[in-house]
């Protein structure tokens, strides 16, 4: 369910957005005031006994946000232009609740900002929980969530059937328990232009004059890398060019995350003799650094989309039932080479 902008009835108890019980998993920063964020799946967290909560959210009014409550997803909210109170939760039992808000578009709909949160009368916030792992997905419009509740051959905009919360990467860090962050662009490659590599130490990817991230302030426990659908697309590639650029940035990865395992992954939306040459080059990226004496690095193979069975979204996008095997894929291969299991709940 989709909810449009509406300004809201406060409520009683403020809570400042700099309150350290809240957690802001991804990218945040407050450089251009309140914290605010452009990267894909960035989430709120707040944990608080009561039964309602709001949030003030400023947004050039094209980005919509996952709303889930308790582990379960509520709604999806469209952010209407400017500063807006929006409800998040309401009419929940008395009580504590997990509320997490998740940016389900990606980093070129704009800057949303976080001005404050509301609860009812008599709520408390409590510190929200704090997960034993991390995982970050750095890719394309497939790790975005790009059109994956879009319908096949409908012009769907992609802001509206876009959905990070329900991309592999973000279902997988929910399989597991796991904070999760998301460095991914549409249309972006890995080389020669118009690169991930480019924007990636980008607080905000939009801007070419962005802060850089500090990469001191959260460091993954696994990597997977998911660029080469746009590479290897739109014609021949240079193999050893592009493996070269591969390995450059795994050389910066390693740079500020001595110790993540690192997985390679395979483009679902190619075929044939393009997937092919992907396939080779990726594997022989993960071939050379495993012999220069990366042992952590490895290749991830993801089946291609079902052309027939429900498996594409709109503009021949994966839909969220590929999402799921992938990250179904993903949450095994972590659980057997990491042991990384889900938290009890």
């Amino acid at each position: 369910m989709v909810t449009t902008v509406t300004d809201v009835t406060a409520l009683p108890v403020a809570v400042a957005v700099t309150d350290p019980a809240i957690r802001y998993v991804g990218r945040f920063d407050t450089s251009k005031g309140d914290p605010g964020c452009e990267w894909t799946a960035s989430s709120v967290v707040l944990k608080f006994q009561g039964t309602d909560l709001n949030a003030q959210m400023e947004d050039p009014g094209k980005n919509y946000w996952e709303v889930e409550i308790d582990g379960s997803p509520a709604e999806k909210i469209a952010l209407g232009t400017g500063s807006h109170l929006y409800k998040i939760a309401s009419g929940l039992t008395s009580g504590e609740h997990l509320v997490r808000l998740v940016r389900a578009t990606e980093a070129y709909n704009g800057h949303t900002q976080f001005h404050g949160f509301q609860l009812s009368q008599g709520g408390v916030l409590l510190p929200a929980p704090v997960p034993m792992h991390r995982l970050e997905v750095i890719g394309d419009s497939i790790s975005c969530g790009d059109s994956n509740e879009g319908v096949p051959n409908v012009n769907n905009p992609s802001n509206v059937a876009e959905n990070g919360y329900f991309s592999y990467g973000a279902m997988t860090a929910r399989n597991l328990g796991a904070d999760y962050s998301c460095i991914a662009w549409s249309g972006r490659t890995m080389w020669p232009k118009n690169t991930v590599p480019e924007i990636y130490d980008r607080i905000f990817p939009s801007d070419a004059n962005s802060p850089m991230w500090d990469f001191s302030k959260w460091s993954p426990d696994a990597i997977v890398i998911n660029l080469s659908g746009n590479d290897f697309g739109y014609g021949p590639v240079d193999q050893a060019a592009w493996d070269k650029a591969y390995e450059n940035f795994i050389a910066v990865l390693r740079g500020h995350f001595p110790n993540a395992a690192i997985y390679c992954g395979t483009n679902v939306m190619l075929l044939g003799d393009k997937l092919a040459a992907s396939k080779t080059a990726i594997s022989q990226v993960v071939h050379d650094l495993n012999n220069a004496g990366d042992k952590n690095i490895r290749y991830l193979e993801f089946e291609s989309e079902d052309q027939k069975n429900g498996g594409v979204g709109g503009h021949g996008h994966p839909s969220v039932k590929t999402d799921h095997i992938m990250a179904h894929k993903l949450t095994a291969q972590i659980t057997m080479d990491l042991g990384w299991t889900a938290p009890v709940p």
